[in-house]
């Protein structure tokens, strides 16, 4: 009996000593998953756009911005209000949560709602799409399809707003998040600087410090 409550003591002991090496292993690679996808995530998006204009910082720990999705340029000459384009991007264009910003011939940026999309053709026939927008842009040259949204650090994740909708994380739960608790995003110039605290003890918390720098350059 007691040589098989010894051997019993020692599993136990081995299985605890497992389990947290698994444990640790785990919020390891959670810990990298979550660094890669907000550095990568914010810069992609930041890099097409301007700051002030396109996103601006908020608040410490969000940033809203004007997702980007596509770009389209004009290829044929279509009756107004429509305006068929040469289209490449990320997704197809969704009426129901998109909006276009487009440069005219006169060089200014102005913003229109995308109100309908379908496939069309472009003058030499290769594959385009034509869109309706409002108001009606005269002389559309290029077109530039984005969302409303917002990133967040908050409830302990890396989470992505779309519109009005939830915040849905996009990392595990393993952020410091809160006032005072160091993980935020700031603006500064034309950049963000990223902070990320990790652990959920005091003692534990390492900060993670990222400049994500906008490359103004179009998806």
């Amino acid at each position: 009996m007691v040589l098989l409550v010894a051997v019993m003591a020692a599993a136990l002991q081995t299985l605890t000593t497992l389990r947290h090496a698994l444990w640790s292993v785990t919020e390891d690679a959670q810990v990298r998953e979550t660094r890669r996808i907000t550095r990568y995530t914010l810069a992609h998006e930041l890099r097409t756009g301007l700051a002030g204009i396109d996103w601006v910082a908020g608040a410490g720990d969000s940033v809203a911005l004007r997702a980007f999705r596509g770009t389209g340029v004009g290829c044929a000459t279509v009756p107004q209000p429509l305006w068929a384009v040469r289209y490449t991007g990320l997704r197809r264009p969704d009426p129901a949560k998109d909006s276009v910003l487009v440069l005219a011939a006169d060089g200014v940026w102005r913003v229109a709602k995308l109100v309908r999309a379908r496939p069309g053709a472009c003058g030499d026939g290769a594959a385009g799409e034509v869109w309706e927008l409002n108001p009606v842009v005269p002389e559309a040259v290029v077109g530039r399809v984005f969302e409303r949204g917002s990133y967040h650090v908050a409830a302990g994740a890396f989470r992505y707003r779309p519109g009005r909708g939830g915040r849905q994380p996009l990392t595990a739960q393993v952020l410091r998040t809160g006032a005072g608790v160091g993980s935020g995003v700031s603006g500064r110039g034309a950049g963000l600087d990223l902070r990320l605290a990790f652990g959920q003890a005091p003692v534990a918390t390492t900060i993670d410090s990222a400049r994500v720098w906008p490359r103004e350059t179009w998806p």
